[in-house]
């Protein structure tokens, strides 16, 4: 009787199914125009893509490094338009490494994406080191997201996970002070000073008892060391202006075949799932029919128990026959995102731009060109003070850091 109800719920669908709810989250917007003073400019460097380094993981989560190194640099990219389209924050800029030139640094890894799901783990900081919030977003898109009535330029089909991003974002800064934001805007300048010449600028911040950085003295409002140090920053800035226009570029070109690949790899996930439910399904019926008839075979007292026992055997064993070649097709499915993998790595290469007379590919290198900016930056700061490397401004030793 057990056997005969399993059989009886499974042909009738018992399965559960996973409603999914449409949210409406909106990035909050700026009321006001805020004072200058008064806004925290923003790095929000790229992605950790969250690849595995075992190649039987990346198979089994359906992880394709191709797009991964691509969506790390598109998505934070999106995440910056939708913090700058918020007017709530001084300048967003994408960044390929961690640098002390801005305000609060956002960090994040790829934890899921196949069109379908897209979950990320961000973690964001102050210039004092304190933690302003660590937390995993997720988000569901529905089939209407890739409608053709819905412009790709328009709306992201994870749009509620970056706006929820912004919104606890913005609820951490409102528990700040004018008088915080003012520090850290401070905090940030002398670090970026700090870094430049240690042993000239270290005596005006230390750590509080939780580690943070904090004010201990300003220096002279003319100071001209520091009136150095403002314009070297500034042209880090112009520097970093240069590669998020590059990022901006490369997100403008990735749009069109990302959103076709995200399309088609919902498609693919979606029948994906429904085909495995499937074969499962089948399978089970085929097995419990089997396991029954033969029960009923092997025990039954009179012919016709007989008889329907065998015809119970024959029928699941066909039933478990087609689950197993349903289970079969998910492999067609898994191939196919293989190959949308592949394809969308001939569609979304990053272009080369010129910089400092220098040919700059914007690729996992990247990070590298940053870093010998940095280097010639201190160069600079080196030549304009008069101070050879490796002295500190009272021309004694000091260590030298990689910028």
């Amino acid at each position: 009787a057990l056997i005969a109800q399993l059989i009886l719920c499974l042909a009738a669908g018992c399965a559960s199914h996973t409603v999914k709810k449409v949210d409406a989250t909106t990035a909050i917007q700026a009321q006001h125009d805020i004072p200058e003073h008064q806004l925290l400019d923003v790095g929000i460097v790229v992605f950790d893509p969250g690849i595995p380094a075992d190649e039987k993981e990346r198979e089994k989560e359906g992880v394709y490094p191709q797009v991964r190194e691509a969506e790390s640099r598109y998505i934070p990219f999106t995440l910056k338009e939708t913090l700058q389209n918020t007017a709530q924050w001084g300048a967003v800029r994408v960044i390929p490494t961690e640098t002390s030139s801005v305000d609060v640094l956002v960090k994040g890894e790829i934890i899921a994406s196949d069109g379908e799901t897209l979950a990320i783990a961000v973690e964001i900081e102050d210039a004092s080191g304190r933690e302003w919030l660590e937390k995993r977003y997720t988000h569901s898109a529905g089939k209407y997201s890739y409608s053709e009535d819905v412009p790709v330029e328009d709306m992201d089909p994870f749009q509620d996970l970056y706006d929820t991003i912004a919104n606890d974002m913005l609820a951490a800064r409102r528990q700040l002070s004018s008088d915080d934001i003012q520090d850290l805007r401070t905090i940030s300048e002398l670090k970026f000073a700090g870094e430049l010449s240690p042993y000239a600028f270290e005596e005006y911040l230390g750590e509080n008892d939780q580690g943070d950085f904090e004010i201990k003295r300003l220096p002279a409002r003319n100071d001209p060391m520091l009136k150095r140090v403002r314009a070297i920053r500034q042209r880090e800035y112009l520097f970093i202006d240069t590669l998020d226009a590059h990022y901006a570029g490369f997100y403008r070109g990735m749009q069109g075949p990302y959103q076709d690949w995200r399309e088609l790899s919902y498609d693919e996930t979606v029948a994906l799932k429904e085909i495995k439910g499937s074969a499962l399904k089948r399978m089970l019926i085929g097995a419990a029919s089997v396991i029954g008839g033969i029960g009923l075979a092997a025990g039954g007292e009179s012919g016709a128990s007989g008889t329907v026992g065998n015809i119970m055997v024959l029928g699941g064993a066909a039933v478990l026959a087609s689950g197993v070649d349903k289970y079969s097709q998910s492999q067609i499915h898994a191939d196919a995102l293989e190959e949308l993998g592949a394809s969308f790595e001939a569609e979304a290469k990053p272009r080369v731009v010129e910089l400092e007379n220098k040919t700059v590919t914007l690729t996992g290198s990247v990070e590298a060109q940053f870093k010998k900016w940095r280097r010639l930056l201190k160069k600079i700061y080196a030549t304009e003070t008069g101070f050879a490397i490796g002295h500190d401004a009272r021309g004694g030793p000091r260590q030298t850091q990689d910028l």
